[in-house]
């Protein structure tokens, strides 16, 4: 990838959940399609700069308050481009469009990603990924019934993705477990992976696959359709290279520290995973010995969020 422009780029969030995009004007690249406004970076500044200064005159918003959602590159368009991405929650003033573009609130399942600028897609999936993600541990660790109330002290303390991950069960036993995880995930409007396969995936009514690279490199295309997620596994940069040229909607990363699961494998510390992860363009989990309380850093890090299977898992006794 060549030189790469850097853009900031701004996801308004209103109260009711509706996201603000617009539409680029007929003399500007791209003329036609949407996108969350934002625009490229000046001499000297930073992405909230850049940011704060491009939707004042774009769309007339002011003292804006957010976070970074996630950056990555793409060279999907006439040049590769660098995208800083906030997710805006607070401004003063009513957005318009001061520069001539159409403007329009919508909810984001009902984006069409066809009328979007190239690479979109990789913004709506961090829009709609949670901040942690629950790996779950082998039943036998527990018994089916200490298994299953973990289950749902974790939906209850509002862990809303989660992997059905259990290698030694067969595909009958793990099926029958499987189908009781979506059944009350479904109450809480929870998502639920599975990783063994797309057929099993339907007849259970999960929500997706989650695979590890190896695997996914033995199918030459993504495995399961789109309205489905599908996650990678990733240890190093080609396999998240893979997991973009599948179009993955997310990886997870490791191990960030050191984990009793995995006790002869070196952790990547927070520099190697950001080194690794880079600006792939996807989402990207840190997993590996981590909890709730390194959310921060892990931000900080471009990662999406935290992964865990301890660091998740809720006690059971008492």
């Amino acid at each position: 990838m060549g030189d790469v422009l850097d853009i900031a780029v701004g996801v308004l969030v209103a109260a009711d959940g509706q996201l603000l995009i617009a539409r680029r004007r007929a003399d500007t690249v791209g003329a036609g399609f949407w996108e969350f406004p934002g625009g490229k970076f000046e001499s000297g500044e930073g992405p909230f700069e850049c940011l704060a200064r491009e939707l004042e005159e774009e769309i007339g918003v002011t003292d804006i308050e957010g976070a970074p959602l996630v950056r990555f590159t793409h060279d999907r368009g006439p040049r590769p481009v660098r995208l800083h991405v906030w997710q805006v929650n607070r401004w003063q003033g009513e957005a318009s469009g001061r520069e001539g573009q159409a403007i329009r609130w919508m909810p984001v399942d009902a984006l069409d990603v066809k009328a979007l600028l190239p690479a979109t897609e990789v913004i709506l999936n961090a829009l709609r990924l949670p901040a942690h993600y629950l790996i779950t541990p082998a039943v036998a660790s527990l018994g089916e019934v200490g298994w299953l109330t973990a289950i749902d002290r974790a939906l209850a303390n509002g862990i809303r993705l989660l992997r059905v991950r259990d290698h030694d069960l067969s595909d009958t036993r793990y099926a029958e477990l499987a189908r009781r995880v979506v059944e009350r995930a479904l109450i809480s409007q929870a998502r639920v992976l599975v990783d063994r396969s797309a057929s099993l995936m339907h007849e259970i009514g999960a929500h997706g696959l989650h695979w590890p690279a190896s695997r996914l490199a033995d199918n030459s295309a993504r495995p399961v359709d789109d309205g489905f997620s599908l996650a990678v596994s990733a240890h190093d940069a080609d396999d998240l290279t893979l997991a973009v040229a599948h179009r993955a909607d997310f990886a997870t990363l490791s191990p960030v520290s050191a984990t009793a699961s995995h006790p002869g494998q070196t952790p990547l510390g927070w520099r190697g995973f950001e080194r690794i992860r880079r600006d792939v363009a996807l989402p990207v989990y840190a997993l590996g010995g981590l909890a709730g309380a390194d959310l921060a850093d892990a931000r900080a890090h471009n990662a999406q969020g935290v992964a865990a299977i301890r660091g998740f898992w809720p006690p059971v006794s008492g």
